[in-house]
């Protein structure tokens, strides 16, 4: 790749970065923070190692003013059609030096490039998400989701905020995980402080992300109380999501139309895995209702 191509590549890495600082905080959330910072490591050793692999086979380089034999070849240049007042001398002598880019100036920009996309990425995991809270709101979190969970799963549960990333995230593919008939839910940052904001700030404007929240630790909770099956807790966990969301501050109403979005998008979301796809008695009065003749369903 050419030098104006590596320096093009770099911008649009940048612009890519900005616009996912900018991003809202569920599109940033579901892209790992490292993710950013292995892209742009693995553009820089691409540069470098493209180069010192194509280096070889570059062959010697011409030089001098006169016009470059592949260009005399393709092109041609007549000697006739020289004109008649050029200076000889001109042609046979050494062109002006050029500053060359030494391995160690451009190593230095590979370096500044990933060292810049490290900052920032640092940056925005450091001052937003539930990261950015101190450590009194997290345990206050954790506390009252674990709470909840114990009242769903019918005994004392214990729900972690896997800041870390070692039993849920990207890696793992899954927002929330579960004992089945145990005590211990772990859930991702992102989906803790959707919790957070409703618990603390009543947040009824992401409309979409609190109703997964609510529905992923209803979800889990379910889990915990020994039911293994994932498209009956996923059928349990949208009904009592309601119940759920009123005692996390929201009005019935609304708690209920979140519940009622996450069943009406269950078919398309359980379309990569059908193991999450509600039973077909999941329905009012049906086999799987929680409240069968209490038209409550979710």
């Amino acid at each position: 790749m050419s030098a104006r191509g590596i320096r093009r590549a770099r911008i649009v890495l940048v612009i890519l970065l900005v616009a996912w600082f900018l991003s809202p905080p569920e599109w940033r959330y579901a892209v790992p923070l490292w993710l950013p910072f292995a892209v742009a490591l693995a553009v820089e050793i691409e540069f470098a190692v493209g180069g010192w692999l194509l280096a070889p086979r570059r062959g010697p380089v011409e030089r001098g003013r006169a016009p470059q034999h592949g260009d005399v070849e393709r092109f041609g240049w007549a000697d006739d059609e020289a004109p008649e007042d050029d200076d000889p001398a001109f042609w046979t002598s050494l062109p002006v030096p050029r500053r060359r880019s030494t391995l160690l100036r451009r190593f230095g920009a590979s370096l500044a490039v990933v060292g810049l996309v490290a900052l920032v990425a640092w940056g925005i995991g450091l001052r937003r998400g539930f990261s950015s809270l101190d450590a009194a709101t997290r345990a206050h979190v954790e506390r009252v989701l674990s709470r909840q969970a114990g009242l769903i799963a019918g005994h004392a549960a214990h729900v972690q905020c896997d800041s870390a990333g070692r039993h849920v995230g990207a890696t793992q593919e899954a927002d929330g995980l579960a004992e089945v008939g145990g005590s211990r839910a772990w859930l991702t940052p992102a989906i803790c402080y959707q919790l957070h904001r409703v618990i603390d700030d009543h947040d009824t404007h992401s409309f979409s992300p609190t109703g997964r929240a609510i529905a992923v630790l209803a979800h889990e909770s379910w889990h915990l109380r020994g039911v293994a099956d994932e498209g009956i807790v996923n059928c349990y966990a949208f009904q009592s999501g309601v119940a759920l969301g009123t005692r996390l501050g929201l009005s019935r109403s609304f708690a209920r139309a979140l519940m009622r979005e996450q069943l009406a998008d269950n078919a398309s979301d359980s379309a990569s895995d059908p193991r999450y796809l509600v039973p077909p008695g999941c329905r009012n009065d049906g086999r799987y209702d929680l409240a069968p003749g209490l038209t409550l369903f979710p």
